[in-house]
């Protein structure tokens, strides 16, 4: 992982909303453009779970896609300026 990731996801930490450490790292992929397929492999996991993590984040923030959950942790200063 990169500085770049690394540092998004120690700001991740402090939002008013509580996500995993594998949410924050499947949010950031998803910030990143990445598949679900992509995220599993980069994490080296299986799409399911990937999947099984962006319903728990779509359920967290209360939005019907990844698009915006992004956005609304954009919103709440948790994805870091890239």
């Amino acid at each position: 992982m990169n500085d770049n990731a690394r540092h998004s996801l120690e700001s991740l930490s402090d939002s008013p909303i509580h996500l995993t450490p594998r949410e924050r790292q499947v949010l950031l992929w998803c910030a990143y453009g990445k598949s679900s397929w992509e995220i599993g492999q980069i994490l080296e996991c299986k799409e399911s779970t990937v999947n099984f993590h962006v319903a728990n984040i779509l359920r967290k923030f209360d939005v019907p896609t990844r698009v915006a959950a992004v956005i609304r942790a954009i919103r709440y200063g948790m994805l870091a300026e890239q």
